[in-house]
């Protein structure tokens, strides 16, 4: 069957942690290699799996035979690699040159696709109806592979990262935030799942992260939270007395002079032009239809309102654990 979930213990949450790369252009080309094998050993094992499948239909394979499994799947891997990793011309093998994480996150992606696609068959899968494994495609398949095992570390400078058979990658930004846990003895990599957007070149940090928990200053108080229009909300005690005043964001503010500098990009546009539209400012759609001086401006506005109210209630959840019903009012 698919894998195990893993369980997070209790005091503990998994987070994960993006660092941008800036690799060398030798580094590059490996990063390159790795993501097209994690796509050659995934439609290696999508037509194991189908061969099997086929088998079992004419009849030739044993009834009783193992179902496609991770391990069944990566034994047989180590047995055929040579051959099927080993260059046309010359004969000689490339596999030594990547890591053994790359096959295996190829073939991991198979068999959870094919189990995947076996749940929903049954009716046991929430959501659309899964289809059958496809064979991946260079252009059409993120680039990307996973490390679960080997090296994986953020190295004590804080401005590099060091990954198996890449050595070790300097990153745009500073890895303080997540080396700090990790000194503290506070995080624990689960694995790091490198991925290209665009022109760069990502590296994902799955983390165990332990979170202490924090004594409220009041626990037996108890507040309410109204959500107004000229103030984003107010805190109040059950006697009325005013807690706290949230200003509004004004967010729609904030936001004009981006959308006048897009369309305004968008309207200097040619009929037929061959400038992509991926290059071009886009212009924020709300309810699936584009903006225009009649409606609202954007999805921005209400989105920052809906990422603020929480946090307000949050901030006094610290204070009043037992959480008091914070009546939201429009």
């Amino acid at each position: 069957m698919g894998r195990r979930k893993f369980a997070v213990p209790e005091g503990w949450v998994v987070q994960a942690f993006s660092f941008a790369l800036d690799p060398t252009a030798e580094q590059h080309r490996v990063f390159a290699r790795h993501f097209g094998v994690r796509r050659h050993a995934c439609n290696w094992a999508v037509r194991q799996i189908k061969d099997g499948i086929e088998a079992y239909h004419a009849g030739v394979a044993d009834p009783g035979g193992e179902a496609p499994s991770m391990q069944s799947l990566r034994k047989r891997w180590n047995q055929v690699k040579p051959v099927e990793c080993a260059d046309r011309q010359t004969g000689e093998a490339w596999w030594p040159e990547i890591s053994k994480e790359a096959f295996a996150d190829g073939i991991r992606g198979a068999v959870d696709a094919y189990w995947r696609w076996q749940e929903s068959r049954a009716g046991r899968l929430d959501g659309p109806r899964a289809g059958f494994p496809r064979f991946k495609r260079k252009g059409r398949d993120a680039d990307r592979f996973t490390i679960t095992t080997g090296v994986m570390r953020v190295n004590p400078d804080r401005r590099s990262v060091s990954l198996a058979r890449v050595g070790t990658v300097r990153t745009c930004q500073n890895t303080r935030r997540l080396e700090r846990l990790l000194a503290l003895g506070r995080a624990r990599i689960l694995t790091v799942t490198v991925r290209r957007k665009g022109l760069r070149v990502f590296a994902i940090f799955r983390v165990l992260v332990s979170r202490r928990f924090r004594t409220p200053a009041q626990p037996d108080s108890v507040a309410g939270v109204d959500v107004g229009i000229r103030r984003l909300a107010t805190v109040a005690a059950p006697d009325g007395t005013v807690l706290q005043v949230v200003p509004n964001p004004r967010a729609l503010d904030q936001h004009l002079a981006e959308l006048r500098h897009a369309c305004r990009a968008r309207s200097r546009r040619k009929e037929g032009s061959t400038t992509p539209r991926s290059i071009l400012p886009a212009i924020p759609r709300r309810g699936g239809r584009p903006w225009d001086q009649s409606g609202p401006a954007s999805s921005a506005e209400p989105a920052v309102r809906r990422d603020l109210v929480p946090q307000v209630a949050m901030k006094r959840r610290t204070k009043t654990p037992r959480g008091v019903p914070h009546e939201l009012c429009n």
